[in-house]
């Protein structure tokens, strides 16, 4: 695994941890009835992360691009959409003042810096070529040593 990929696994894993505790924080802002932590949200965003994980640890570098960017284009949407342009309780500048308003400020925008950060790895490994195809083949170390030899055939008088 390239470093790259460790990179964009090490931001997945990240991006869901700030997730899950994400849930949490809004279960703690949110009024009534929307207090509380849907286990299937849960489910289906440890999911979402798992697969994306596999896809970076087992396609190839492309194709594992294209995957990790898809997914972190449309974790990007849904949080710009949700958290800043949406009017509801989730809005960052709806939020009703309170102990864990700060909290979940820090989460939302570190979701966003994950998110931005995620596209451009995604965008990295697209566009990122192997070790192997930019290196360029050696000469033969040995002619450089002993210089040319001239053939038998072309040596007689």
């Amino acid at each position: 695994m390239t470093k790259l990929r460790t990179l964009v696994l090490l931001v997945v894993v990240a991006h869901w941890i700030d997730a899950i505790w994400h849930l949490f924080l809004a279960a703690k802002v949110l009024p009534a009835p929307n207090n509380h932590v849907s286990w299937l949200a849960i489910i289906l965003i440890t999911s979402g992360h798992v697969g994306v994980s596999i896809a970076l640890w087992k396609l190839r570098e492309k194709l594992a691009g294209a995957v990790s960017l898809i997914f972190f284009l449309a974790a990007l949407s849904a949080d710009l959409y949700e958290h800043f342009l949406h009017a509801s309780g989730n809005n960052v500048s709806m939020v009703a003042p309170g102990d864990w308003t700060a909290l979940f400020d820090v989460s939302v925008f570190a979701l966003l810096t994950l998110e931005i950060l995620g596209c451009l790895l995604g965008i990295s490994l697209l566009g990122g070529r192997t070790k192997n195809s930019t290196t360029t083949p050696r000469l033969n170390s040995n002619l450089n040593r002993q210089g040319p030899k001239l053939s038998s055939s072309l040596c007689k008088v």
